[in-house]
């Protein structure tokens, strides 16, 4: 979310590009002011020895990221107490301004770099995404113009938007940054993370017992519990209520969280307020990984690691959704009454398909429910196939013991982690199943670089912005990782 402001700079500053945009956008009343963007690049690689240097800047860490003066800049400025105003400036163009920005505090600016088809953007034509960068944390007086530098990554970069540095390859937890820029926050296991309908990121910082939001302008603030577990009451103030330690957080289409706590509870809270227990077992399991997919308004399915189970609630009525009654079926479509599921850990919802996706974690399978014929499909599931390979197809893979499930709605396909891979699987827009982020080194590394050659500890939630961006819950590092435009084709 933010390596500029009080920034964590991941791209030194002597590395500032001599490119400041020389027209002028937006429409200024009396008292507005300006903000003029730099734009910072990771360096161009050195010359071999006894080589002829390079021929473009590209980046050693970001070796895609080519530089061309044709290539089309959209910057958007945005605060809450203003409509966010764009601009297009051509790189060629070599100087511009954004004016007519009201004054105010918590102002951020974003910055998105496209080849040089996105001349016709907006137009209906899509361009790739080159690069991406920010910057948060401006303020600005009346008639000021500002000068930010903005830190630009290639598409598909890796950087830590919440949680403390890597410090010797390890995270450190923390409970601090509330009213505070992300970036300056810490976080306790965070568990699960999930994207509301306003862009904001709202992350389980589970050791803490906590649910934090990180709003569209970088900000951090504590959303719903207050350290402890107890008597949690409808219309108390989320933020005050003793909600316990959240496993997973869902959004339905109007925009209501469900809290899934460890517990056996899961809260529904409305614009900051408890509204109600969806459900209440009310007995507590640190290991039973209570997972939720709410697929409308009080319409939510749940699993637990222990219970061979898929349940339904509607309102607050619990019923068996999938259930392991023998005989046994196993060919397809399969009977969601007779299949022999073992050890469910988690479960998404597919609105592309109009499907349940859930990890069958010990039959080393991932299966599709579809809600057309109620049945159930392989969706990377063949338990006697091949281990992850990239480019494997789904249904020829056996994946082992996947205990990570995610929806990408950019895409309609799916995230997955194998067991203690420490690796994001992805299934791209061809059906394949590539890598997506981690080495499989259980460290923490890999800032600024390519996400596969990141390193993550336990990966637990991956959730996707409009923008694109993927962010990955990276729990033993008591961290949130983004991938800059990860969940674009």
């Amino acid at each position: 979310m933010q390596p500029g402001g009080s920034s964590r700079t991941f791209v030194p500053l002597a590395l500032l590009a001599s490119i400041l945009f020389a027209g002028a956008a937006g429409c200024s009343g009396a008292g507005d002011g300006s903000i003029a963007v730099q734009l910072v690049y990771p360096a161009a690689p050195a010359a071999a020895p006894g080589g002829p240097a390079p021929g473009s800047q590209v980046s050693p860490r970001a070796p895609n990221y080519a530089i061309h003066p044709s290539n089309r800049i959209l910057i958007r400025v945005l605060a809450p107490h203003f409509a966010p105003i764009e601009a297009w400036f051509s790189r060629s163009d070599g100087r511009g301004v954004i004016s007519g920005i009201p004054p105010g505090a918590r102002i951020a600016v974003e910055v998105d770099e496209y080849d040089n088809t996105a001349l016709t953007l907006g137009l209906g034509t899509n361009a790739p995404l080159l690069g991406r960068g920010w910057f948060h944390g401006i303020t600005l007086s009346p008639g000021e113009v500002e000068t930010v530098p903005v830190a630009m990554y290639a598409k598909g970069t890796i950087v830590t938007v919440c949680g403390a540095p890597a410090n010797n390859n390890a995270g450190t937890p923390g409970d601090t940054g509330d009213g505070g820029l992300d970036n300056e926050a810490r976080l306790g296991n965070p568990i699960a993370v999930k994207v509301g309908p306003d862009d904001a990121i709202y992350v389980s910082s589970s050791a803490f017992k906590k649910v934090k939001r990180i709003d569209r302008y970088g900000y951090l603030s504590n959303f719903a519990g207050d350290g402890t577990h107890g008597t949690i009451a409808p219309g108390a103030p989320a933020a005050s209520a003793p909600i316990g330690a959240v496993q997973d957080i869902d959004v339905d289409p109007a925009g209501n969280l469900y809290l899934f706590n460890d517990f056996n509870q899961v809260v529904r809270v409305d614009n900051g307020v408890v509204n109600k227990l969806v459900f209440d077992n009310g007995v507590f399991d640190s290991v039973a990984r209570f997972n939720l997919a709410a697929v409308n308004v009080d319409l939510v399915y749940f699993v637990n690691f222990l219970d061979p189970r898929v349940y339904q609630v509607i309102g607050t009525s619990k019923t068996d959704f999938v259930i392991n009654n023998t005989p046994f079926d196993e060919t397809e479509p399969i009977n969601r009454f007779n299949y022999p599921l073992r050890a469910p850990s988690s479960i998404t919802y597919a609105s592309s398909t109009d499907s349940l996706i859930f990890a069958d974690t010990d039959n080393d399978r991932i299966i599709r429910l579809s809600f057309a014929d109620l049945n159930l499909f392989y969706l990377v599931a063949n338990a006697g196939g091949v281990r992850f390979s990239e480019g494997v197809d789904p249904l020829a893979m056996a994946p082992l013991k996947p205990r990570v499930v995610d929806y990408n709605p950019i895409t309609g396909k799916i995230f997955f982690v194998e067991g203690s891979s420490n690796q994001v699987l992805y299934i791209d827009a061809t059906g394949k199943v590539r890598l997506f982020a981690g080495t499989g080194a259980n460290t923490f590394s890999g800032d600024g670089g390519p996400a596969p050659a990141a390193g993550l500890s336990d990966p637990r939630a991956i959730a996707v912005d409009s923008r694109g961006n993927a962010y990955i819950a990276d729990n033993g590092n008591h961290a949130i990782r983004m991938v800059v435009g990860g969940a674009l084709p």
